[in-house]
């Protein structure tokens, strides 16, 4: 990923060449970072997969939006807390997705309620709904999306959402964090 990215600081719009070949960079790593459910995203109303690219990239280039890759350290388990510690008599069973994606968001769900803070199953967002939604007073929303998504459907929410982290986990191995301020 590109050192901009984690540093979050905007570049001179006067040099343009500079701040397309950020922009590329940027996009370049989305495209590697981000599962999505279609090279053709076909659930965007209008745009392609390549527009919104753009728009994301040029989010985080002008600094709009911090974003950052966090991996998995080798030593590390899981970034969740064990969930057979978590009481869960009264929490519904899940029927959402495959089951890496269910019991990912359970152990996800059940991590944060561990550590005091409220957890929706699939809030609504501006564009769709999250896989869980992760809220504590004082402290930013926090938006989940186990797996895939659309470029369209982060782009959209990113640049509507105020003082929140949409958290992309498309592997075990890695989080793709957004912050909006």
């Amino acid at each position: 990923m590109p050192s901009l990215s984690s540093k979050s600081k905007a570049l001179p719009w006067k040099d343009w060449d500079i701040v397309e070949k950020k922009i590329k960079e940027e996009m370049d790593w989305l495209r590697g970072a981000i599962d999505t459910f279609s090279n053709k995203e076909k659930s965007a109303p209008m745009g392609c997969r390549e527009c919104f690219l753009r728009r994301i990239a040029i989010l985080i280039v002008s600094g709009q939006v911090k974003a950052r890759q966090i991996r998995k350290s080798s030593g590390l388990k899981s970034f969740w807390l064990d969930k057979s510690k978590t009481n869960r008599k009264n929490r519904k069973k899940m029927h959402h997705g495959s089951d890496w994606h269910r019991e990912t968001m359970e152990k996800i769900e059940n991590h944060f309620l561990r550590l005091g803070y409220q957890v929706a199953r699939e809030p609504d967002l501006h564009q769709g709904r999250a896989d869980l939604g992760v809220y504590k007073k004082g402290e930013p929303d926090l938006l989940i999306e186990v797996g895939t998504t659309s470029f369209f459907k982060l782009w959209l929410n990113l640049k509507t959402m105020r003082h929140s982290v949409y958290l992309i986990i498309p592997d075990d191995h890695k989080l793709i964090e957004f912050t909006k301020k």
